[in-house]
């Protein structure tokens, strides 16, 4: 296992959560954190998507790979979508 030098001020607040008696030792604390860090990873992920799909509709458009919006033409994506998951 490696050894780790946070120093201050990370060092003082590990120190502080395992004086506190909520951890007992820094490999906890590391651990948490990892664990947190890649728990929050997951709407870095879903916004870079999102952040691509906005990409591809902006090309789409430039392109005119358009079409002109109609309440029949939502329904009719709609019946499509509806008889993908059947």
């Amino acid at each position: 296992m490696p050894n780790i030098d946070l120093g201050d001020p990370y060092e003082s607040y590990v120190k502080g959560l395992i004086g506190s008696g909520l951890y007992s030792t820094y490999a906890e604390v590391v651990k948490d954190a990892l664990r947190l860090h890649m728990n929050n990873e997951t709407p870095s992920k879903q916004m870079a998507f999102i952040h691509s799909a906005i990409l591809e509709g902006e090309a789409d458009i430039q392109a005119g790979r358009t079409k002109k919006y109609s309440p029949k033409m939502l329904d009719s994506m709609t019946e499509d979508v509806l008889k993908e998951d059947v």
